[in-house]
């Protein structure tokens, strides 16, 4: 599995494709970078931990452009919607998604194969 330190310069462009919608951009960068759906992005300092592209697709405050075909995106493109934060909790995008109301993402994660009963829900 591909870990990258949120400030690398492919994080940083994996993440500006997912938050702002650019499915073209995005679909280039998981082509170019095989195993790059299925990566996680490592942030240190506060809010410090492992998430996973999708949990970037859904974080705080969510609602992001085209959120829905991002996700279906990134999961065929293999990337797992029961993935767990790894740090300080070990919440789900489907949880993340349903703590921002982000009905459109939830939605998308169910239809992905995302647990709705996966235990672990912080807020």
């Amino acid at each position: 599995m591909l870990s990258l330190a949120s400030e690398d310069p492919l994080a940083v462009a994996v993440t500006a494709a997912i938050r702002g919608g650019d499915l073209d951009g995005l679909r280039r960068l998981l082509a170019a970078h095989p195993g790059l759906a299925g990566s996680r992005i490592v942030k240190r300092g506060e809010a410090a931990g492992e998430r996973s592209l999708l949990h970037l697709a859904v974080d705080w405050p969510g609602h992001y452009p085209r959120t829905a075909e991002v996700i279906r995106t990134l999961v065929a493109a293999g990337a797992d919607p029961g993935a767990r934060f790894v740090g300080a909790h070990r919440e789900t995008p489907l949880h993340w998604a349903a703590s921002n109301d982000d009905v459109t993402a939830i939605d998308a994660l169910v239809e992905a194969g995302a647990d709705i009963e996966a235990p672990g829900s912080v807020l």
